[in-house]
């Protein structure tokens, strides 16, 4: 599953389309929602959870795409870069649920090794799949301001 963003009117190339899927969306959107509350209303932060076509005004993308810039150019979004993966980091892994931590599996799906954990019982914790970084905002930020307005589908 992906958020495909696209211009109302877009100036150029940038502004025609914008994607994420998922994993990269979901911590954009929230770093967006934070830094923009004076921008958003609730109707959009919500809207901007779902693919269902929700549109955001011209006004607002520029102000986002705006803000967003000065946010890379003061080193906020470094920081918050930093701080997001210091986080993920710091989490401890969880014992693996496909092989209940034994790193073995004796199911309809898998005959030995686990293939969820590698064998080792453990894993990742789940959020750990969802990556934020600086590059990944510039180019919303650059989508906002050339698009004229967007739609998330």
């Amino acid at each position: 599953m992906g958020f495909d963003l696209y211009g109302e009117n877009p100036e150029n190339e940038l502004g025609e389309y914008f994607r994420n899927n998922v994993w990269w969306w979901r911590p954009l959107w929230s770093f967006v929602t934070d830094m923009c509350i004076d921008i958003l209303d609730e109707r959009d932060i919500e809207g901007g959870g779902y693919n269902n076509g929700h549109l955001i005004t011209k006004e607002k993308a520029r102000e986002i795409g705006s803000r967003l810039n000065k946010l890379i150019l003061d080193g906020t979004v470094v920081y918050a870069q930093k701080k997001y993966v210091d986080i993920l980091e710091k989490l401890p892994d969880e014992k693996c649920d496909l092989c209940d931590g034994t790193g073995q599996r004796n199911d309809a799906i898998v005959q030995g090794q686990c293939n969820g954990c590698e064998g080792k019982g453990t894993r990742r914790p789940w959020q750990t799949n969802y990556p934020f970084n600086t590059e990944n905002v510039k180019e919303f930020a650059e989508f906002c301001l050339a698009s004229n307005g967007f739609t998330i589908c």
